[in-house]
């Protein structure tokens, strides 16, 4: 291995470094309580190194998003691809979202739960352009993949009909997660089973 190939490798393994640290980071403490520093201990690495691969916390959060959305739509697509019948389809789309939560917490609560926070920097965050695109093209990737899904067991249905009702899952499966994330399994298992069960039943009503 000659030393710009080394030196690529040793860098690519430093920013996922601090990725895996940030992402740990920010569920714990929030967004207003992560600080750059506080990454750069988490991640082993001098403060001024840290700025070397992400400019900001803002980009440093927006990386994590893009990330997070990235993985939820490989998990979604993955699981829809193994069936062949449209409410089969459907059915693994509610497993795989309820998966993805169920796995990857930090992501999930970076995608989902910590945009709730009240504070200028979250604020700040939530007006940023790059934010704003990544945040954007990462949810219309995964609701494309559910719009699809849903029009293809509901072809009669009128598209924005579809769409409703693709938010109002979207919204209903982050709501039974964030009502449970913090239980043993032995309450979330069956709760979420139940709210998948009440969700797919309703969102493929014929009218």
């Amino acid at each position: 291995m000659g030393t710009a190939e080394r030196r690529q490798r040793e860098r690519g393994q430093r920013r996922r470094q601090i990725v895996d640290a940030a992402r740990s980071l920010f569920r714990d403490r929030g967004y207003e309580g992560t600080t750059m520093p506080s990454v750069a201990a988490a991640a082993e690495l001098a403060t001024g190194t840290l700025y070397l691969y992400f400019p900001s916390k803002q980009a440093l959060y927006a990386e994590l998003l893009h990330e997070g959305y990235a993985l939820l739509e490989r998990r979604l697509r993955e699981a829809v691809a193994r069936e062949s019948t449209p409410r089969a389809r459907a059915e693994a789309l509610v497993d795989a979202f309820l998966a993805f939560a169920r796995e990857h917490p930090d992501s999930f609560d970076i995608l989902f739960f910590i945009l709730r926070e009240h504070g200028r920097g979250i604020e700040e965050l939530r007006q940023g352009e790059d934010f704003l695109r990544r945040l954007a093209a990462g949810q219309d990737a995964c609701k494309r993949i559910a719009t699809e899904v849903l029009g293809a067991c509901l072809p009669d249905l009128p598209a924005d009909e579809v769409t409703r009702r693709v938010e109002a899952v979207w919204s209903m499966l982050a709501g039974v997660v964030l009502y449970f994330r913090r239980d043993e399994a032995e309450v979330y298992e069956p709760t979420a089973d139940a709210a998948r069960r009440v969700i797919l039943d309703g969102a493929l009503l014929e009218g």
